[in-house]
C-alpha cells in the first residue's frame, strides 16, 4: 500500500503540521558553511579564505548532482528509511566539520549536506504544498513558500553568526549536527513506513555521467574560488583544473550520446525559456556579486565588525515578506510574468542607484536599512519569477536536469564569475585612483607616523571612488538588462499554434492534433517537479 504523506497514519493531522514545520526549518538552513562565520574560520584554522568559499560551492555543486536522481531515490526507498539515513549523515557531515583542520574534509562534508539535503527537502516538501496549496493553486504556493524560505535562513544565518561571534565558530555546526540527530529520532517515531509510490530500480542511473558532471563542476567552482588568489591563468592549478573542466565536459558530451538515459540531458538548452532563463539567472549573479560591494563599504570604511555587517541581511526580511504580499496579488491572479520579473530586475536597480549616492565617510547603519529592504524584495521576487520562467515549459523528466544545472548556474557561476569580474577591475581602479592621490604628495614632508595616517585616509579615499565606479557599472547594465527582459517574448514559440493555423488556412482537418483531454497526472507530476527543484534556490 503506498503512502503519499509523511507520517504514520495515527499521528494526528495537526500534530501532523507541527512536526512538518519542526522537520522543515531546520532542513532549510542546514549548511555545511555558514557564510557569516567564514572570517572566523579561516583565522581559527589557519587557511585561505578561498578554501571555505571553496566548500560552500561545493555545498552547491552537492545539491544540484542530487536533483536528476532524487525522484529515483524517492521511489527506491520508504519515507523512514530515507529520512532517518540522510538525516545521520547530515549530523555525521556537519560533525566532521567541526573537529577537522583539514580543508579537503571540509570541502568533501560541505559537498555530502548539499546533497543528502535535497533528499530530505523532497520529503517534507509535497506534503507543505498540499497544506498551502490544497486546491491546486500552485502560484499561491509559490507566492507563500518561496519568500518564507529565504526569509529564514536569513535569520537562521544571522544567529549563526552571532553563536559563531560569541563562542567558536565550530558549535554552529555542533549544533546542527545535534538538532539533525534529534529529527532523525523523531523519524523513527512519527513516519511510516510505506512507500510513495511504484517501486523504481535503481539500474538506470547514469554512474559515469554522475560522476563527470560532478568533476566539471567541482574543478569550475575551484577556478572561480582560487582565480583572484592564484593570480587567474598564471597559476598552474587554474590551468589544470581549467583543463579538467574542458576535459570532463568532453568526455561527458561523448557519454551522453552514448547512454539512452545520461545523468543530465543537456537538449534542454534548446528550448526557448530555458536560454533566456539562463540568461537572466546570470545576470541575477551580476546583481548579486555585487552586494558584496556593500560589505566593503561597512567593514572596509565604516569599521563594523562582520555581526553587525551580517544584520543587514535581517533588514531583507521586511522585504521579503513585501514580496509575499506582491506575489500573492500577482501570480495567483496571474497576471504578466515579465512585469513581475521586470519589477524584480528594477527594485535591485534602485538598490544600486540608492547605494551609488550613499557611499561616502558619513554614511550611517540607519541610512542603510531601506536599500536592504529594497534587495530584499528584488531577489525575492526574482528568485521565483525566473525559476518559474525558465521551467515553466519543460517536461517532468527534463525538469529536474535543468534544475540540476540551474541551481548551480544561479548560485555559484553567477555570482562568482562576476565576483571575479568585479574584482579584478577593482584591483585596476582601486591602484589607479591610489597612484592619481599619492603621486603629488612629497612623503619626506611628513613624519613616519604622520604620514602612516595619511596613508590610510588616502586608501580610505581610493576605496570609496573605486568602488563607486563599479556601482556605476552596476547602474548602466542594469538598466540595459531591464531593456533585454522587455524585450524578450514570454509566451515562448508554440509550433503545435502554428501547425493548426496552417492547416485551417489550408483548409485541412485538424483531427489528432488538438489534445482534448489534459493528463492529470502527468501535470501534477510537473508541478511536484517543479516545486521540488525550486526550493534549491
Amino acid at each position: 500500500m503506498y503512502n503519499k504523506g509523511l507520517f504514520a497514519d495515527w499521528v494526528p493531522k495537526p500534530l501532523m503540521i507541527v512536526l512538518l514545520i519542526v522537520f522543515l526549518l531546520p532542513v532549510l538552513v542546514v549548511s555545511g558553511i555558514y557564510t557569516g562565520n567564514l572570517s572566523y574560520i579561516v583565522s581559527s584554522l589557519g587557511t585561505q579564505n578561498e578554501w571555505i568559499v571553496f566548500a560552500n560551492y561545493a555545498g552547491v555543486v552537492g545539491m544540484g548532482v542530487s536533483l536528476p536522481i532524487i525522484f529515483r531515490y524517492k521511489l527506491r526507498f520508504h519515507t523512514k528509511y530515507l529520512m532517518v539515513r540522510t538525516l545521520l549523515f547530515i549530523a555525521l557531515a556537519n560533525f566532521m566539520i567541526a573537529t577537522t583542520d583539514s580543508n579537503i574534509v571540509i570541502v568533501s562534508s560541505a559537498f555530502f549536506i548539499g546533497f543528502l539535503k535535497m533528499f530530505a527537502l523532497i520529503e517534507l516538501i509535497m506534503p507543505m504544498m498540499f497544506i498551502i496549496a490544497p486546491d491546486g493553486n500552485r502560484p499561491r504556493f509559490y507566492a507563500i513558500f518561496y519568500p518564507s524560505a529565504i526569509v529564514f535562513p536569513q535569520l537562521v544565518g544571522y544567529l549563526m553568526t552571532r553563536y559563531g561571534f560569541n563562542t567558536y565558530w565550530q558549535n554552529s555546526n555542533f549544533l546542527m549536527a545535534i538538532i539533525m540527530l534529534f529529527l532523525a529520532t523523531l523519524s523513527i517515531v512519527f513516519m511510516h513506513n510505506q512507500r510513495y509510490d511504484k517501486k523504481v530500480s535503481r539500474k538506470g542511473i547514469d554512474w559515469t555521467g554522475m560522476f563527470l558532471f560532478t568533476i566539471v563542476f567541482l574543478a569550475l567552482a575551484y577556478v572561480i574560488a582560487f582565480a583572484k588568489q592564484q593570480n587567474y591563468f598564471r597559476s598552474d592549478n587554474i590551468i589544470f583544473a581549467f583543463g579538467v573542466m574542458i576535459f570532463g565536459s568532453i568526455l561527458y558530451v561523448i557519454n551522453q550520446r552514448l547512454k539512452d538515459d545520461p545523468f543530465v540531458n543537456f537538449n534542454f538548452f534548446k528550448n526557448y525559456s530555458v536560454i533566456h532563463g539562463s540568461v537572466m539567472l546570470l545576470m541575477l549573479g551580476f546583481f548579486l556579486a555585487g552586494s558584496s560591494l556593500q560589505s566593503k563599504i561597512t567593514i572596509g570604511i565604516l569599521g563594523f565588525d562582520s555581526l553587525m555587517d551580517n544584520s543587514f541581511n535581517l533588514w531583507m526580511i521586511p522585504g521579503l515578506l513585501l514580496a509575499i504580499f506582491y506575489s500573492m496579488k500577482w501570480l495567483v491572479k496571474e497576471k504578466s510574468l515579465k512585469i513581475y520579473i521586470l519589477t524584480g530586475f528594477s527594485a535591485l536597480l534602485f538598490y544600486y542607484i540608492f547605494m551609488y549616492f550613499l557611499v561616502s565617510p558619513g554614511l550611517s547603519y540607519e541610512k542603510l536599512i531601506v536599500p536592504n529592504i529594497i534587495r530584499g524584495f528584488g531577489m525575492a521576487v526574482l528568485f521565483i519569477g525566473i525559476w518559474l520562467y525558465a521551467l515553466g515549459n519543460l517536461p517532468p523528466d527534463s525538469m529536474l536536469g535543468a534544475a540540476a544545472v540551474l541551481i548551480i548556474v544561479r548560485t555559484m557561476i553567477g555570482p562568482g564569475l562576476w565576483s571575479i569580474a568585479f574584482n579584478y577591475i577593482d584591483g585596476i581602479w582601486k591602484l589607479e585612483v591610489l597612484t592619481n592621490l599619492v603621486g603629488k604628495i612629497d612623503a619626506s614632508a611628513y613624519s613616519q607616523q604622520k604620514a602612516m595616517g595619511l596613508y590610510r585616509i588616502i586608501n580610505l579615499d581610493a576605496l570609496m571612488i573605486s568602488t563607486k565606479r563599479i556601482y556605476g557599472l552596476l547602474i548602466m547594465v542594469g538598466a540595459s538588462v531591464l531593456i533585454y527582459v522587455s524585450l524578450l517574448n514570454f509566451e515562448g514559440l508554440n509550433t503545435r499554434r502554428l501547425v493548426l493555423l496552417k492547416k485551417r488556412l489550408k483548409g485541412k482537418s485538424v483531427k489528432g492534433y488538438i489534445r482534448d483531454v489534459e493528463i492529470q497526472d502527468e501535470e501534477t507530476m510537473k508541478e511536484e517537479v517543479k516545486a521540488a527543484s525550486a526550493v534549491a534556490v
